[in-house]
Parts: C-alpha cells; sequence; structure tokens
C-alpha cells in the first residue's frame, strides 16, 4: 500500500514537471524574436553589459557614470547569463525564463499546500497562460524577481503565522532582502501594508509583532552585504539620490507616463483575463476572507497594490504586476470550488463578450494597419505620425492570432455553458497560449518596426567603429547597448559635439519633428529619414571621408 502511494505521487509530480518543461519551451518561443526595447529592457541590459565591460560589479552606472535608480541583484542575474549566452536578446531576457519556471514550481507548491495539488496545478497554469505573465517572462526587466521574491515573504510570513516557528520568519526576510536588492523600497512597504490590512479582519493567528522585528532585521542584513561596501566607498551618495528619485517618481508622473487613476484596473482586467473575470466573481462572492491567513493576505496584497499604484503619480504596466499572483489565485480558488452554476450564466456573457472584444481588436489589427491614411490624421503626436509613415507590409495572415483566439473563446463559451470545468479551462489555457505565440510571430516585429527598428539598426551598424553616437531630445540606450560604444558624452557636451572641434564623427539621432534644433548648425548635415527618426552626422575638419555606417 506504501509503495502503491509512493508510486502515485511519483507520477502526479511527473506530470507538474511535464508541465513545466512545456511551459519553459512556451517561454523560450521567439525570446530573441524582437529586439530589447526602449526604454526598461534596453536601460537594464545596457547597464548590465557596462557592468561587464569594467568589471565593477559592486556599483550601477549607466552611460559609465554612477545611477542610483537602481540596486544590483538583477544585474548580477542578468551579467551572469550574459557571460553564458553573450551580450544580445537572449543573454538579457533568459534569466526572466529562468525566474518564470521558479515562478510556477513555487506557486505550484504554494497552491498544494493551500488546498491540494489540484488547485496548486490549476493556479500554476492560470498564471503561466495570462498575457502579462507570459509576456513577463520573455521580457528582460526587473519585476519578475521582485514579485517571486514578494510571494515567496508574503507566503513565509503567512507560513510562520500558522506554525509560530522562527525559520520562516527568517525566510521570509531573506526574501524581502533579496526584493529590496532587486528594486527598492516598496519590497518593504507591500508586504508590511499587506500584513496590517488583513490584520483588521482576519480572526485567527497572525504574524507576532516581535517575530515580524526578525523579518526586518533579515531583510535589513541581506541588504547591508551590499550597500555597506557601496556606503563604505563611494558615501552616501547612494541613500540620498536613490530616495530622492523615488519620491518624484511616486509623487508626480515622469513624461509619457501620466495616466487616468483606473489605468492599473483597465491593465489589469485585459492583461490577465480571463482570470480577471473569474476572480471578481469570486471575491464578489466571500466578501472578506477570513477562512485561512494566506488567503486574507492575498486578498489585501491586490487591495495593497491597487491602492498604492492608484496613488501613484507615474503609471507604468508592470508597477501593478504583483497583482497578477492575487487575481489567478482567486480564479484558480473559483474552479476549484466550482463556484460557477446556472445562476451564474450571465458569467458566460462577460466571458464571451471581453474575449471577442480582444480577439476581434487583434484580427482587425491588419485591417487598420493597411488602411492607416483613413484615422492617421486624427492622432494627435507628431511622432506616433511620422512613425507610421514607415513601409511596414501588413497581410491578412497578420490576422491569425485574432482568428484563432475568437474560435478558441467560443469553443471555450461552449463548454462553460454545458459546466464543462476541464474542457473549459483547458480550451481558453490552450488559446491564450497559440494566440500569444503568433502574435509574436506575426505581429510584434511589426510593433517594433513602427517603434524602434530603424534606430537600433542604424545603431547596430556603427559597431565597433571610431564615433560619437548620440541622441537628441529623447532618451535611448540604443546607441549605448547595440552600437557597444564606450562612455558617450553627456548632456553638457552636447554644445561641443555640435560646434567644437570633434576628434572623430558624431552621429545624431533625433525625431523627425524635432528638426528645428540642428536647423542653426550647419556643419551637421542630414543623412537620412527613416519613420520617426532623422539621422544627421558632423565631420571633424581633418576627417577623410569613409562609406558612412547608416548607409547600405
Amino acid at each position: 500500500m506504501v509503495g502503491y502511494v509512493r508510486m502515485e505521487k511519483g507520477l502526479r509530480n511527473s506530470r507538474v514537471v511535464c508541465f513545466l518543461i512545456g511551459f519553459g519551451v512556451i517561454f523560450a518561443w521567439g525570446i530573441g524574436a524582437v529586439h530589447l526595447f526602449d526604454l526598461d529592457e534596453l536601460y537594464f541590459a545596457e547597464i548590465t553589459r557596462e557592468m561587464i565591460r569594467t568589471g565593477c560589479y559592486g556599483q550601477v552606472t549607466f552611460n559609465f557614470e554612477p545611477l542610483y535608480e537602481k540596486p544590483p541583484l538583477f544585474f548580477w542575474l542578468q551579467a551572469a547569463s550574459m557571460h553564458l549566452w553573450g551580450v544580445n536578446e537572449i543573454g538579457a531576457r533568459f534569466p526572466n525564463w529562468v525566474c518564470g519556471l521558479l515562478t510556477l514550481a513555487t506557486v505550484y507548491y504554494i497552491g498544494t499546500h493551500y488546498k491540494g495539488r489540484w488547485f496548486g496545478l490549476v493556479w500554476m497554469c492560470l498564471y503561466a497562460t495570462a498575457f502579462l505573465p507570459h509576456f513577463y517572462f520573455k521580457s528582460a526587466i526587473i519585476d519578475p524577481f521582485f514579485n517571486y521574491f514578494l510571494l515567496l515573504a508574503i507566503y513565509c510570513l503567512s507560513r510562520a503565522a500558522t506554525l509560530s516557528k522562527g525559520g520562516w520568519y527568517s525566510c521570509a526576510g531573506l526574501s524581502i532582502g533579496c526584493a529590496l536588492l532587486a528594486k527598492g523600497p516598496m519590497a518593504l512597504i507591500i508586504p508590511l501594508a499587506t500584513l496590517s490590512l488583513s490584520y483588521t479582519w482576519f480572526k485567527g493567528n497572525v504574524v507576532q509583532l516581535k517575530l515580524l522585528v526578525l523579518t526586518i532585521f533579515v531583510a535589513v542584513v541581506a541588504l547591508s552585504c551590499w550597500l555597506i561596501p557601496e556606503i563604505w566607498v563611494y558615501g552616501w551618495t547612494f541613500i540620498t539620490e536613490f530616495w530622492a528619485y523615488h519620491l518624484l517618481l511616486y509623487h508626480q508622473p515622469v513624461a509619457t507616463h501620466a495616466q487616468p487613476w483606473y489605468y492599473h484596473y483597465l491593465v489589469l482586467c485585459f492583461g490577465c483575463f480571463p482570470s480577471s473575470l473569474f476572480a471578481i466573481y469570486f471575491l464578489k462572492a466571500n466578501r472578506w476572507l477570513q477562512n485561512h491567513y494566506f488567503a486574507a493576505n492575498m486578498q489585501a496584497l491586490l487591495a495593497v497594490v491597487l491602492l498604492i499604484f492608484t496613488l501613484v503619480g507615474t503609471k507604468i504596466v508592470h508597477y501593478s504586476s504583483m497583482a497578477y499572483f492575487p487575481i489567478t489565485f482567486f480564479a484558480a480558488d473559483f474552479f476549484y470550488q466550482r463556484a460557477y452554476h446556472r445562476k451564474y450564466s450571465y458569467l458566460g456573457y462577460w466571458f464571451g463578450a471581453i474575449g471577442l472584444a480582444i480577439g476581434g481588436a487583434l484580427a482587425f489589427m491588419p485591417w487598420i494597419m493597411r488602411h492607416k491614411h483613413v484615422w492617421v490624421t486624427l492622432i494627435k503626436s507628431q511622432v506616433i505620425r511620422d512613425a507610421l509613415t514607415l513601409s511596414v507590409l501588413w497581410n491578412y495572415w497578420d490576422s491569425l492570432p485574432g482568428l484563432v483566439y475568437i474560435i478558441g473563446i467560443g469553443i471555450a463559451y461552449y463548454f462553460l455553458l454545458r459546466l464543462r470545468l476541464v474542457p473549459f479551462m483547458g480550451t481558453f489555457m490552450g488559446t491564450n497560449m497559440c494566440a500569444l505565440a503568433l502574435f509574436l510571430i506575426r505581429v510584434a516585429p511589426k510593433i517594433e518596426a513602427y517603434t524602434q527598428k530603424e534606430m537600433v539598426a542604424f545603431c547596430k551598424a556603427c559597431k565597433g567603429k571610431a564615433l560619437y553616437l548620440r541622441t537628441v531630445g529623447f532618451k535611448s540606450a540604443a546607441p549605448l547597448f547595440y552600437a557597444d560604444q564606450p562612455k558617450i558624452l553627456q548632456q553638457p557636451d552636447i554644445a561641443w559635439l555640435l560646434e567644437g572641434a570633434i576628434d572623430k564623427p558624431c552621429l545624431f539621432i533625433l525625431y523627425k519633428s524635432d528638426k528645428s534644433f540642428l536647423a542653426a548648425y550647419p556643419s551637421v548635415k542630414h543623412i537620412k529619414d527613416a519613420g520617426c527618426f532623422s539621422f544627421y552626422k558632423r565631420l571633424p575638419k581633418s576627417f577623410v571621408p569613409i562609406q558612412h555606417c547608416g548607409r547600405n
């Protein structure tokens, strides 16, 4: 009997491993298909490139100058990846592929301890197949690791409260310390705010204050392993500049990131569809959760993330990404309890309507782009209008992601109306993954063509050449990363580049709408326009012309 139980457990574990291998293959699909995107992906990858180039891993730099916006943990992980895969897109994104598998395995483990293997498997699959979490594991941004460490911290604190063992508090402290090293103060604010909120309604064991102090102490010790040497060598500059930057970020919006207060609600609704829909119905039916401390903390976590980033001035898609965990968690609980039945039939209408809206938008995108002359004049931004003048070949095969999504949602809707749980879940999960894979193949490269491909191609053509290369009027890490340039001159040197006695050719990239910036400098010559970009050059007086790196 014991042998049979062990064999059955091994078979179940092997199924989970097969799921993880399958998701690993899917996450790896298209990981290097498009260039790193400005700003975050390129920005972080350039920081890592400079670490590798200088051999200085203790201090974060950008343009070979100290940067006080981010701690270094993610860049250390990315540097290890680039040593393995090279300084390229795969090297930059591989850490988040690893993080994706770690996250899914951890979600399964937590779910198994919460309500059993079925719940753990459902939560893992829902998280892996939701739009935004799926994309994040193909990216080169910090947030997947930051979110992973915070999930571990909240789970460990929840376990510590029920088991009353100090080891769980230490694990939570170590997780918070790693999150602090990955991104900063939100790693401490979010868990403490979550515990405080859940304390107001949960009736049962809660985190003990004296042991919570132990958690914070361990987190501070973990952070100090890097921070104390930083202060010892460079002084208190990092602390003062870091806090000044984050206070500014939270109080007022950064340019292009001033969004309405409901921005994150829309992002989470569509980015985690259909889990967001099922989570809303589950929470509506259960109100405040008081039967399990971890579930109460997940509910509090969702409320805290939404509240904080509704109030924060700067609104970026990944700021609310920590909410992906509670949304998919409550969606899994919805299915686990088989909460849907015929009185919830209107849930199917919402599922079908939102699914058709998403699929329709994807399906009609090629037609809209092929007839952009009809609507492009309605766009206020001159930069976007210029970008859309680029000739990008759209064909009706590019509607395939949307058509697959519409068909898949239709089949899933059929199973939902007949209350067939497993076929319904399997259909919409598979539909999400197929649509995402097709989107990466057919659509993502064309979006990149409008946004940055011409600039990246220009920068890559300059790689290894003795010249200056910089942007004018906007910020981009592409000239640094893709041209593999040494230190590029900072803003105070722009006058020297435009008028001074330069010692080698200088190339400028600016938006086409900003051409007037260079009109007063006759020595700066126009090279070409491409999409929303204009490219210029200035040669030193003694320069012997050679074939220009920006021309084919």
